[in-house]
């Protein structure tokens, strides 16, 4: 009788052991699936996704200073024409 109940706990031990082994297994399926979905959905995502703006600073340059600069040049030609009227030729 010992015998018989060893090899019958041993039959529900497999027994258990194999319902266990195959809802992994489909766990380890329903995982799979899943990231075959995440993927096809990450791909879709990634060709539909606008291309991406790198945006450069613009240097917005002080055009009063410009205009400025650009007068007191004008002043040092006259002034270096009116001194050296043979020695330069300015455009």
């Amino acid at each position: 009788m010992l015998q018989t109940d060893l090899e019958e706990a041993k039959t529900q031990e497999t027994a258990q052991l194999q319902e266990a082994l195959h809802a992994m297994q489909s766990q380890v399926e329903e995982a799979k699936a899943m990231v075959i979905k995440e993927r096809e959905a990450a791909r879709k995502a990634i060709e539909e996704a606008p291309p991406v703006i790198k945006e450069t600073p613009v240097i917005v340059q002080d055009t009063q200073k410009i205009d400025s600069l650009t007068a007191e040049l004008e002043k040092v030609k006259v002034r270096l024409l009116k001194r050296y009227p043979c020695t330069f030729k300015l455009a």
